[in-house]
């Protein structure tokens, strides 16, 4: 559209709202709109028209004043955005609140969880339970275990059997639906367990749908009960919910965490601030070696790569050594930040405008092996904070907020694991995407037993993943990858020197990953 064009476009637009507009005001808001898409500018103009008219004006003559007021609102809200709208923020596993169903008001709540670290017993027996309700009300809400509606008679239904009611002489012959969580109650027998007994498994003869299922997942059993054994003939995974329809369950609250009480998707300015910097992006790495110089040498080339546009973090996940911890570890860990400043404070606009996020991994020091750990020790890292201010020690698992979009990071081998502990390895397709489904089905992080996982029974909701996020980082020393289920997306930044020298870019702008590698020196 040429400027001509657009002008007489814009002072149309204004007279049809009843605004009086110079020439030198039309001018100054198609500059502006210049900025914008040609397809998104009517979209655009109309949202600064609303923002005049709310400004409740004495006259319908508009200044320049007017319109920049308008513009700061619409086009520039970093410049108006509330105490309560933050840009990007990093939250730890205490800022997390847990979400549990209420079976008295038969509605998803939201329960803010003390700060003690252990809890009693009641807590380790909670973990499991809570799992399976969670799940079992999401899957009552989808077909074909819905309630039928008013007129339907002709629609299959399913029904799920209580495992007390399959216990007791009442139950009628047939083919059942049950779920429950999968436990090893006695060596060599599984179970299913839900919150009234257990039923013993035979796995002979079962069909497995995708995902990877390990013993402690909620899975969905369709079999026939007979001489107190239920046959399997058909294990799957509950099914999903798209994160819109979880949504609808908690209105405007926050569910993410954080220190806002309403959820930061619903934000209006969030939202036009993203779209308007639909280039900003995050950069996710995993096993950063700082005592390597091949890791801090490749290091080196990304940020001279991103010095003229720096990313708006740098998310760099453990192990941060090479080694197992040892006697020299705490000495090599304070050498290796120490050398990341002095690295990172050659490039300015990366100093000044990038945060460092620091996820640690399962051996680096400071934490035991049990999820969710706590960030790496400040005493450690001091000299580093104090050459590189915007440094952010995260736990892990943490979770990340940019504008509207969600991501979840956790460092921890745990698709590993899952080919490891799983019931039936899939022969077709990649690993990885039946570990996505199983993470998103579960609504979990990590939906294996205690001894495989080891969790905080107080703080196992840190792991959980309802609604489900954008984005959720799955850093293992599994190869590579990136795929998504259910409009979530899982990617792996892999380990850094194993995988080429390869990383993830995240642009939560236009919701893509892209798949980056730092050339050989050769083709340098």
């Amino acid at each position: 559209m040429s400027d001509a064009k657009l002008i007489k476009n814009i002072q149309s637009t204004f007279s049809m709202y009843g605004f009086v507009i110079t020439r030198e005001v039309s001018t100054y808001v198609a500059r502006q709109l210049k900025s914008i898409d040609a397809d998104e500018r009517e979209e655009w103009l109309i949202r600064i028209t609303d923002q005049l008219s709310n400004l409740n004006l004495e006259s319908p003559h508009i200044t320049l004043n007017h319109v920049v007021d308008a513009i700061k609102e619409c086009l520039r809200p970093q410049d108006s955005l509330q105490d309560s709208e933050t840009i990007f923020n990093v939250i730890n596993t205490t800022e997390i609140p847990k979400v549990v169903y209420d079976i008295e008001k038969k509605k998803f709540v939201l329960q803010k969880v003390s700060s003690e670290l252990f809890g009693d017993a009641n807590s380790k027996s909670s973990i499991f339970r809570d799992r399976l309700e969670l799940l079992k009300q999401v899957t009552l809400k989808q077909e074909p275990f819905a309630p039928r509606k008013l007129g339907e008679v002709d629609v299959e239904k399913y029904e799920l059997t209580p495992i007390e009611y399959l216990l007791s002489n009442c139950s009628k012959p047939g083919e059942v639906y049950v779920m429950g969580v999968l436990s090893q109650l006695t060596e060599g027998q599984f179970y299913l367990e839900d919150s009234d007994g257990s039923v013993k498994l035979t796995l002979k003869k079962t069909t497995f749908a995708s995902g990877l299922i390990a013993e402690g997942c909620v899975v969905l059993a369709r079999g026939i009960y007979e001489d107190g054994f239920l046959i399997v003939r058909e294990m799957g995974l509950p099914p999903a919910e798209l994160t819109t329809e979880s949504r609808v369950s908690f209105g405007a609250d926050n569910t993410f965490g954080g220190p806002h009480k309403t959820s930061l998707k619903l934000s209006e300015k969030l939202k036009i601030y993203e779209q308007s910097h639909s280039m900003n992006m995050i950069v996710f790495l995993s096993d950063v070696w700082l005592d390597n110089t091949e890791v801090v040498d490749k290091l080196r080339v990304i940020m001279e790569g991103y010095s003229e546009d720096p990313p708006v973090a740098f998310v760099l996940c453990g192990h941060f050594l090479s080694s197992p911890p040892s006697y020299s570890s705490a000495q090599k860990l304070k050498e290796g930040f120490r050398n990341l400043s002095r690295m990172i404070k050659q490039y300015p606009d990366i100093h000044k405008y990038s945060k460092f996020v620091f996820v640690p991994g399962p051996l680096d020091l400071g934490a035991p092996k049990i999820l969710p750990r706590g960030p790496l020790p400040k005493t450690l890292l001091a000299d580093f904070i104090k050459a590189v201010p915007n440094t952010i020690l995260a736990t892990n698992p943490c979770r990340i907020q940019y504008c509207t979009k969600e991501i979840v990071v956790l460092r921890e081998d745990i698709l590993t694991k899952f080919c490891r502990h799983t019931f039936h390895y899939p022969e077709t397709g990649h690993v990885w995407d039946h570990y996505a489904r199983s993470i998103i089905c579960q609504s979990h992080l990590a939906p294996m037993s205690l001894p495989v996982v080891p969790v905080y029974w107080k703080y196992d909701h840190t792991l959980q993943l309802y609604p489900s996020p954008d984005l959720i980082v799955a850093a293992d020393q599994f190869q590579a990858y990136s795929t998504s289920y259910m409009n979530c997306k899982v990617i792996n930044p892999g380990t850094f020197l194993r995988n080429n020298f390869s990383f993830k870019v995240y642009k939560p702008g236009n919701d893509e990953v892209e798949e980056c590698e730092v050339p050989a020196d050769d083709d340098v």
